[in-house]
C-alpha cells in the first residue's frame, strides 16, 4: 500500500510537505520581495490620499475667505438683548437704529358673566355665539393718513379747563385718532375730545368759566397738527380739518377700504352733461382717486364738457360746463359699481354732482353697511324717519343728507322733540336706539316714511314690539374685498396655500380651477375671476361674487337642479379647506370670515367651550372666581394675536362678556426723539419688515431706546480666518506624521523624503510667507493680517493686531483675500487645486504612477503564485510516484524474501 499520511510519506518516511515546502520557499524569497515592494507603492499613495484630503478641507476654507459674503456679512446686535432680539440677512445695509419698545402685542381675552356651575347646570336658552374679527363700525383713521397725509408731529400737550386745571397729555405713543381721544379722556381735567366728521371737538364738561386751551409743550407741533391749538372763552371748540380725500389717496384708502369694482376692458359708467352730450368713462388705470379725476377730465368725449375734482371738503366733485335741456346725471354702464362706490351715481339738476368717497376721521359711510354697494344687496335710499319715544314725543328726521353712520347718529341726537339717544351698540357693529323718556311709557316706534333707511339699518319697528332701546344688530358692514389679500384670508389670518379646486354646478358639470400661480392668485378678487372665467369655459352655471354680509365671497348657481353645488381639493391640496369653501351646499357654497357656534338649551357652560374650541378660532376655559354664588366664568382667548385679533361676540343670550385683555399689537418706536421718530405696529412680537434686512423680535418693553448695530460681522471674518489656520495646521500634522523618521529605530514615515510633498510644502510655505503682488493695497501677506508662523511650522492668529487691522482697513484686507488675480484666495486656489485636479493635478498624477507600479508588482505576484503552486503540484506528484515506486519496489522484494523462505523451507525438507 501506497500514500502519504499527514504529509510523511508511507513508504519512505519522508515528511514530504516540509520538503516541498522548503523547495518552494526558497524560490518565494524572491515573490515576498516583489509583494513587499507593492505594499511600500500602496502605503504610499494611501499616504498621497491622506495629505490630497487634508488639501482638499483647507481648499474649502480658502474658498471661503475667496467668497465676497465673506466679508460682506452684516451682523445684528442690540445693547439691550431684554427689549431686542435681531439678526441681519444678505439685504441690510450696515447702519446704526434707535429702537424702544413700546407694547408687547396682546392675544384679545373675554370672560363671561358668573354661573352656578360649568358642568351641571343648562344654559336653558337655544341661542348662537357670532364670532368674528372684523366689521366694526368705528374706524378710526391713522395718524400717519392726517393733514394730507403729511401725519402727526408726536409729542405732548397741555390742556386747561375752565377751572384753571392743567395737565400735559403724552400723546407720542398714540397710531390713530382713537388713541388720541382715550389718552385725552382719561386725563383729570374735565375734558372730553370727540370727534365730528373730520376734525375734533373739545369740550369742557365742568363748571367752570375760564379759558379753555391747548397749547404745545416743548416746542412740539402735536396740537396743532391735531387741529386744536387753539384757545377759547366758552366751554367748547371745533378743531380745525384734519381729514380730507386728495388726489393722492389709493382707490384702496377710499369707500372704507373697499376701494372700486370696476369691470375690465368696459367703459364703468356714463356721464350725461345738459347739452345731452355724453361721457362714457373706463377706470381700468385707475390707482389713485387722482387717477379717476383725470381719466375723466382727459376722456377724449369730454373736451371741458364736465370739470371733476376733489373739492375742499374731500369729495369727488362733477361740474357740468355745459348748457341744455338734458339732467345732468351719472349712470353706471355694464354692470359696474363704480359710480355708486364713487357716490356719484346720482342725477343733478344744478350742475353739481358731488360724491363722497370716505367716512371721515372714525365713522363708515352707509353704502359699506348691509354688505356693501353690490349686484344683489340692497340699494340704499335715504329719506325720512318717524320715531316717537316711551314718552309719545315724536319726530319725522329727513336723513336724505346723510353719507355716514356718523350723520345718522348726529342727526337723531339733534332732534329736540324726542328723548331718544343713538350711538354705536355695545359691540360696535350696529346702531343702538334708546329711549331716554321714562321706562315706564310706551315703546319705541321707529319707521320709514320715505326711502328705506330704518329697514336697512335694521331698526325699524313698531308699538307692538315693547322695545325701549332698539339694537339693530350687525349691520354687516363689508371688510372683505376684491382687493383682500390671501396672505392673512386663512383660518386665524394665515395665509391661502395654493393650488386647484374643483367645481361642479347643479347640473353635474365639473371644471377644475387653477390657484397654484401665487404671482397671479394674490387677492380675493383673483380668485373670484379665475373661478368665473373657468367656469365659462366649463360651460357651467357657476357664478363667484362678493357675499352679501361683507365678509367674504360666494360660489352660486345660476341654474340647474340636480345636484348640489360643491367645492373639491384637487390632489392633496388644501386650498379650498384654506378658503372655507371646501363641501357643498345646496344652491351655493360660501366662504365667510365668521364663526357661527349654535348653542342648545341643555349645553353646560363645559358644553360651549368644547363647541368654541373645536372650531379653532378661540380657546376657551372655565374659570372659577372662587366667589359663593356663581362662581363658574366663560373665558375665551382669540388664537390670533394683536389688534387683527380682536373678537367680536354676538349672541342673543346675556353671557355678560367684558374684556380682560385687550387685542393690542405690538408697538416699536424708531428713533430716539419722539417728536420726529416714527412708530409701528405688528401683530406679533415679531417686526422682518420694519428695517430692510433686520428681523426684529420685541421681548418686553423698555424705559429708554435700545442701540441696534448692524456692522461688518468680524467675528465671522475672524472664524473664517481661523478655520482656515486650523485646517493648514491640520495638514502639517498629517505632513509630518507621514514624513517623520525615527533616528533611535531608523523607522521612516510613508512619505518621508518624498518629493511630490516637498514640493507642496514648499508651494503653500512660500505662498503663506511672500509678499503678493496686490496692487494699491496696504496689505500684501498674511504676516500683516497677524497670521505667523510658529517654530513647529504651524500657523497662528495674532488676534488683537487682526482685529485692529480689520478696524483700520476693513477694504484692504478683503482686498488682499480677494483682488482678481492676485488676492491671496485666489493664488491659494490655484495651487491647490493645480496640486488636487481630480484629472490634471500632480496628486493624481502621483496616485496614478503609485497605482500602477503596484498593479505591476501585484500582477507579477500572482503570476508567480501561480507558477509556485504548480511547482508545488508537481512536487507533489514526483513524490507520490516515488511513494509509490518504493512501495511496489518493497512489495517485490518481500515477494522474494518470501520465496527465497519457501525455497530453503523445500530444502531442508527434501533433507
Amino acid at each position: 500500500m501506497s500514500g502519504i499520511s499527514s504529509g510523511v510519506g508511507l513508504a519512505t518516511g519522508l515528511n514530504i510537505t516540509e520538503i516541498v515546502d522548503a523547495l518552494i520557499g526558497v524560490q518565494r524569497n524572491a515573490l515576498v520581495r516583489l509583494a513587499d515592494r507593492a505594499s511600500g507603492f500602496e502605503a504610499v499613495e494611501g499616504g498621497i490620499k491622506t495629505l490630497e484630503a487634508n488639501l482638499l478641507s483647507l481648499n474649502s476654507t480658502v474658498q471661503t475667505l475667496g467668497l465676497e459674503s465673506t466679508f460682506e456679512t452684516l451682523q445684528a446686535t442690540s445693547s439691550d438683548t431684554s427689549q431686542f432680539s435681531v439678526a441681519a440677512n444678505s439685504t441690510a445695509t450696515a447702519a446704526t437704529y434707535q429702537l424702544q419698545g413700546l407694547r408687547t402685542s396682546s392675544n384679545h381675552q373675554v370672560i363671561s358673566k358668573g354661573f352656578a356651575d360649568s358642568d351641571t347646570t343648562q344654559i336653558g336658552t337655544a341661542t348662537t355665539i357670532t364670532l368674528s374679527n372684523g366689521g366694526k363700525l368705528d374706524q378710526p383713521k391713522l395718524l400717519e393718513e392726517l393733514n394730507n397725509g403729511l401725519g402727526v408731529q408726536r409729542g405732548s400737550i397741555r390742556i386747561t379747563d375752565r377751572d384753571g386745571q392743567t395737565e400735559v397729555i403724552d400723546l407720542t405713543k398714540t397710531i390713530d385718532i382713537d388713541d388720541v381721544i382715550d389718552t385725552i379722556n382719561k386725563s383729570a381735567t374735565t375734558i372730553v375730545a370727540s370727534i365730528e366728521d373730520d376734525h375734533l371737538v373739545i369740550t369742557d364738561t365742568g363748571s367752570g368759566v375760564g379759558t379753555l386751551s391747548v397749547t404745545e409743550v416743548g416746542g412740539g407741533q402735536t396740537a396743532a397738527d391735531l387741529g386744536i391749538l387753539k384757545s377759547v372763552a366758552g366751554s367748547s371748540f371745533n378743531g380745525d380739518s384734519v381729514y380730507r380725500v386728495t388726489t393722492d389717496f389709493n382707490l384702496s384708502q377710499i369707500n372704507d377700504g373697499n376701494g372700486i369694482t370696476t369691470v375690465a376692458g368696459s367703459d364703468d359708467f356714463q356721464i350725461t352733461a345738459a347739452d345731452a352730450s355724453t361721457i362714457d368713462v373706463n377706470l381700468d388705470t385707475a390707482q389713485t382717486i387722482g387717477d379717476v379725476v383725470d381719466l375723466i377730465n382727459n376722456d377724449v368725449s369730454n373736451a371741458g364738457k364736465v370739470t371733476a375734482s376733489i373739492d375742499s371738503n374731500g369729495k369727488l366733485s362733477l361740474v357740468d360746463n355745459t348748457v341744455g335741456g338734458s339732467t345732468f346725471a351719472v349712470t353706471a354702464l355694464n354692470s359696474s359699481l363704480a359710480a355708486r362706490e364713487l357716490g356719484i351715481q346720482q342725477s343733478a339738476p344744478g350742475g353739481t354732482i358731488l360724491g363722497t368717497i370716505s367716512g371721515g376721521l372714525n365713522s363708515v359711510l352707509l353704502r359699506s353697511l348691509n354688505g356693501g354697494v353690490s349686484s344683489t344687496g340692497t340699494v340704499l335710499n335715504a329719506g325720512q324717519i318717524s320715531i316717537t319715544d316711551g314718552a309719545a314725543g315724536n319726530a319725522t328726521i329727513d336723513f336724505s343728507s346723510a353719507e355716514t353712520l356718523d350723520d345718522v347718529i348726529d342727526l337723531i341726537n339733534a332732534n329736540g322733540a324726542i328723548q331718544i339717544e343713538a350711538s354705536l351698540n355695545e359691540t360696535k357693529t350696529g346702531i343702538q336706539i334708546k329711549d331716554l323718556s321714562a321706562p315706564s311709557g310706551t315703546s319705541i316706534e321707529i319707521q320709514d316714511v320715505t326711502g328705506n333707511l330704518a329697514s336697512f339699518l335694521k331698526i325699524d319697528t313698531t308699538l307692538a314690539e315693547t322695545k325701549h332701546t332698539v339694537d339693530s344688530g350687525s349691520l354687516d358692514l363689508r371688510y372683505v374685498n376684491e382687493e383682500t389679500s390671501l396672505s392673512t384670508y386663512g383660518k386665524n389670518g394665515t395665509a391661502v396655500s395654493t393650488g386647484s379646486i374643483r367645481i361642479t354646478d347643479r347640473d353635474g358639470v365639473s371644471f377644475n380651477v387653477d390657484l397654484s400661480d401665487a404671482t397671479t392668485t394674490k387677492t380675493i378678487g383673483d380668485v373670484l375671476t379665475k373661478i368665473n372665467d373657468a367656469a365659462t369655459t366649463a360651460s357651467a352655471q357657476i357664478n363667484a361674487r362678493l357675499n352679501d354680509a361683507g365678509d367674504g365671497f360666494i360660489i352660486e348657481s345660476t341654474g340647474g337642479s340636480s345636484f348640489d353645488v360643491k367645492v373639491e381639493e384637487v390632489s392633496s391640496g388644501t386650498v379650498a379647506a384654506d378658503l372655507g369653501i371646501l363641501g357643498s351646499g345646496t344652491t351655493s357654497v360660501e366662504s365667510n370670515q365668521t364663526t357661527v357656534i349654535t348653542v342648545e338649551a341643555t349645553d353646560t357652560l363645559d358644553d360651549i367651550a368644547e363647541k368654541i374650541n373645536a372650531t379653532g378660532v378661540a380657546s376657551a376655559s372655565i374659570i372659577d372666581d372662587g366667589t359663593a354664588f356663581n362662581s363658574s366664568r366663560l373665558s375665551l382667548t382669540s388664537v390670533r394675536s394683536g389688534g387683527a385679533g380682536e373678537m367680536i361676540l354676538e349672541s342673543s343670550f346675556d353671557f355678560g362678556f367684558t374684556t380682560s385683555v385687550d387685542a393690542e399689537d405690538a408697538l416699536i418706536r424708531i428713533g430716539s426723539n419722539p417728536q420726529t421718530s416714527f412708530l409701528l405696529t405688528s401683530s406679533t412680537n415679531s417686526f422682518d419688515n420694519a428695517i430692510t434686512g433686520l428681523e426684529i423680535d420685541l421681548l418686553s418693553t423698555g424705559t429708554s431706546p435700545a442701540t441696534i448695530s448692524v456692522a461688518r460681522d468680524t467675528a465671522g471674518i475672524k472664524s473664517s480666518i481661523n478655520n482656515f489656520i486650523t485646517a493648514y495646521n491640520a495638514f502639517v500634522d498629517a505632513k509630518d506624521s507621514l514624513t517623520s523618521f525615527n533616528s533611535e529605530t531608523n523607522e521612516r514615515g510613508v512619505l518621508n523624503g518624498n518629493g511630490v510633498v516637498l514640493t507642496t510644502v514648499s508651494r503653500l510655505e512660500g505662498l503663506l510667507t511672500k509678499k503678493l503682488s496686490v496692487s494699491n493695497n496696504s496689505i500684501k501677506s498674511m504676516s500683516e493680517l497677524g497670521v505667523q508662523f510658529s517654530s513647529n511650522g504651524k500657523l497662528q492668529l495674532n488676534e488683537s493686531f487682526f482685529d485692529q487691522v480689520l478696524i483700520d482697513d476693513p477694504s484692504a484686507v478683503t482686498e488682499f483675500f480677494q483682488q482678481e488675480n492676485t488676492g491671496f484666495a485666489v493664488v491659494m486656489d490655484e495651487v491647490i487645486t493645480a496640486m488636487t485636479d481630480p484629472f490634471t493635478g500632480t496628486f493624481k498624477a502621483q496616485t496614478d504612477s503609485l497605482q500602477a507600479s503596484a498593479l505591476a508588482l501585484n500582477t507579477r505576484v500572482d503570476e508567480l503564485n501561480s507558477i509556485l503552486e504548480d511547482r508545488r503540484e508537481r512536487l507533489i506528484r514526483q513524490f507520490t510516484l516515488q511513494e509509490t515506486i518504493v512501495n511496489q519496489l518493497n512489495s517485490q522484494q518481500s515477494a522474494l524474501e518470501r520465496l527465497q523462505l519457501l525455497s530453503t523451507n523445500n530444502s531442508n525438507n527434501k533433507k
